[in-house]
């Protein structure tokens, strides 16, 4: 009948859990009967009876919800100290039922007012505090958890063993009673030292999750736990001194103090799990922690309301009634939305604006992409209480993943992450072992994904532009070898053949004009052949950003080198799509040709460079400077620029800019329709 709470997690008891919290709740209620219809004074005692039948109503409630969830060890003790606490609850008034004053000694079953709470309760001090993490404990703590039930089972066999009131008193109390006088001396004794290593054992428990805290600051609510479990070893120091002078003080204060820690312990106890996420019970503590919560306060200040009208009003009864009901039931609903968004806030993390806060401050602060996006799923899992966070691209392949160290449940959503329009990967979030998301949960991931889509894109383009810079600096690294290769191996040893054969013809002038003619054509012809291969080689330096940018990409990289020198370039791009290679090489020089003069000559502080596409692809320059005067003339830029233009067949013009101020430059080549793309 249990419940799987995650791959490999110790499966829930829900059959066991709610046997325990019928059976403590049932023997709460029936020793309250019982009291009732036994009568008597209010003495010590009743206190006690208080005390056992909180334990059992309180942590009867604590174990049936761990229980439930996970059969833990921590949950059997609690369970151990509620069902303890009722039978100790119950024995008490059905002894005073059963042996009215002056009917003789009462049965031995008695005995369980004294001894039944003894093993549940000492647990809560001495064992609880080691296992409530998601670890297993150290050697120390091992060590400790066998002391504490070391003292335990000897504090159980001293009130079993006690044989007291024997032999001044008559009849031994307990079942199992040793008549020797020397025990009967030292079993007091015994049980004020047993007591006093209680509360010391309670103590160095507390200090251990304290010490825990403060070296594993993610092991949050040990704080809390090791507060709670001081005040509940501090409760135990009377019954180890118990002076003679003061005892009726001494022991009504143990019953009051430790009635007043049972407040705090199991809520430092469910704190400690919850902040630490373990065991998967955080659906289950929700509602019950905002209906005790709230029962509590609406008491309270149902007391206190009554107390203080009472003293105001002390003669108009019905007046206070009135009042006490108006002012509960005005403050009733604030203080539940006040407890539920504190309780949800514990339960289940932040909400939607605080996350988004978190998990947007790594996109500016993270030195990588990589880290960005670990750490916006970290503080997304964080802030959530999520089970694992994985942040996936368009091949399902995990860009980054971030897993709780207690698992994940098998409640899974995937949300498409889009930015305009298109699909840039998949955020993928599984719920801790036992959860669900509700509709609070998923609404802040719809949010939360906004934020992400953003970042997965923005490292997509950073990944592409940084392999896009890779395979430029590839291509250019394999243009220099072939431009060294050319060099090296044609027109390295063409230049030293004609430098040879000039000298050769300077050694020829005495033999006459005819043999030095003769050489020098020959020599002519080489350097026309090396001037050809010199412009070959130039033209075939196409810039290997063309390939990956696209005509209107590259020369748009290329102004940007201008920006530094105080150059504004504007690229304007009317629709230039594909263009052939010889063409869009053809066109980038001239540009960067025309560009580097508006630069270097032209003193302009604007330039703008245009690019209109479709059969003829038409790009202008112009420039804001001085111009080329009235009388320009024909350099070896404008000769280089005109030939280029010409080898693709266009045509470039040199005009004044608009306004009769700087120059325009005019290139118009015609394009043939671009061919089928294969795909």
């Amino acid at each position: 009948m249990g419940e799987t709470t995650g791959a490999g997690a110790v499966r829930g008891r829900r059959c066991a859990a709610v046997a325990v919290v019928v059976t403590a709740w049932g023997l709460a209620a029936a020793a309250g009967l019982l009291a009732g219809t036994a009568g008597g004074p209010w003495t010590t005692d009743r206190w006690y009876l208080v005390v056992d039948a909180a334990d059992a109503v309180v942590y009867g409630l604590v174990a049936g919800v761990v229980l439930n969830r996970r059969a833990h060890p921590v949950a059997w003790l609690v369970a151990l100290t509620a069902i303890g606490g009722g039978v100790a609850a119950v024995a008490a008034p059905l002894g005073e039922l059963l042996t009215p004053d002056g009917a003789g000694s009462p049965p031995s079953w008695a005995v369980l007012q004294n001894v039944a709470w003894v093993p549940g309760t000492l647990a809560l001090v001495l064992v609880v505090p080691y296992l409530v993490s998601a670890e297993r404990p150290g050697r120390a703590a091992r060590a400790a958890v066998l002391a504490g039930a070391g003292v335990t089972v000897a504090a159980v066999a001293v009130r079993l063993t006690d044989p007291w009131p024997w032999p001044d008193g008559g009849q031994s109390f307990a079942p199992l009673a040793v008549r020797d006088e020397g025990w009967a001396r030292l079993a007091d004794p015994a049980s004020r030292w047993l007591f006093a290593a209680v509360a010391g054992l309670g103590l160095l428990a507390a200090g251990h999750a304290a010490l825990r805290r403060r070296r594993d600051p993610v092991a949050r609510g040990l704080g809390w736990l090791a507060i709670g479990t001081a005040l509940i070893a501090v409760t135990f120091l009377p019954l180890a001194v118990r002076p003679e002078s003061t005892g009726q003080v001494v022991v009504l204060f143990t019953p009051i103090a430790h009635l007043a820690s049972q407040a705090f312990f199991p809520a430092a106890v469910l704190v400690a799990v919850l902040r630490q996420r373990l065991w998967g019970i955080d659906l289950a503590v929700s509602r019950t922690l905002v209906w005790w919560l709230l029962t509590g306060l609406l008491v309270g200040g149902y007391i206190l309301v009554v107390a203080v009208l009472g003293w105001a009003l002390p003669d108009d009864g019905t007046a206070v009634r009135v009042l006490t009901t108006a002012a509960l039931a005005a403050g009733t609903q604030p203080a539940r939305g006040w407890l539920q968004r504190r309780v949800d806030r514990l339960v289940h993390g932040e909400g939607t604006a605080p996350t988004l806060s978190r998990v947007g401050r790594h996109l500016g602060n993270a030195a990588s992409d990589e880290e960005a996006l670990t750490g916006m799923a970290a503080s997304l899992a964080a802030s959530l209480n999520l089970g694992s966070v994985r942040v996936l691209d368009t091949a399902g392949e995990p860009l980054a993943v971030v897993a709780d160290p207690s698992g994940h449940g098998t409640d899974r959503v995937d949300i498409p992450l889009v930015v305009r329009g298109r699909l840039v990967g998949a955020l993928s979030v599984a719920a801790r072992p036992g959860e669900r998301f509700d509709r609070r949960a998923r609404a802040c991931l719809e949010e939360v994904a906004q934020v992400v889509a953003t970042a997965v894109q923005l490292a997509a383009v950073t990944r592409a532009l940084r392999e896009s810079r890779g395979r430029l600096a590839a291509a250019r690294d394999d243009e220099r070898r072939a431009l060294r290769r050319e060099l090296h191996d044609r027109i390295g040893p063409a230049l030293a053949g004609i430098g040879l054969g000039l000298a050769a013809a300077r050694n020829l002038l005495g033999d006459g004009p005819d043999a030095v003619g003769t050489l020098l054509v020959r020599l002519r012809a080489e350097v026309e052949a090396s001037a050809e291969d010199v412009r070959g080689l130039a033209r075939g330096l196409v810039p290997p950003v063309l390939d990956e940018l696209g005509l209107a990409g590259a020369v748009k990289e290329l102004v940007m080198r201008y920006e530094a020198d105080g150059l504004a370039v504007t690229v304007r791009d009317n629709g230039v799509e594909w263009v052939p290679g010889q063409v869009a090489g053809a066109a980038y020089a001239i540009v960067a040709e025309a560009v580097r003069n508006v630069a270097r000559h032209a003193r302009a502080r604007t330039c703008v460079v245009e690019l209109t596409g479709g059969r003829m692809l038409t790009v202008v320059v112009e420039d804001d400077g001085r111009g080329m005067g009235q009388a320009p003339r024909a350099g070896v830029g404008t000769s280089s620029v005109r030939e280029r233009a010409e080898e693709v067949g266009g045509t470039v013009e040199w005009a004044p800019g608009t306004g009769g101020r700087g120059t325009r430059v005019v290139l118009r080549v015609p394009v043939r329709t671009a061919p089928e793309r294969v795909v």
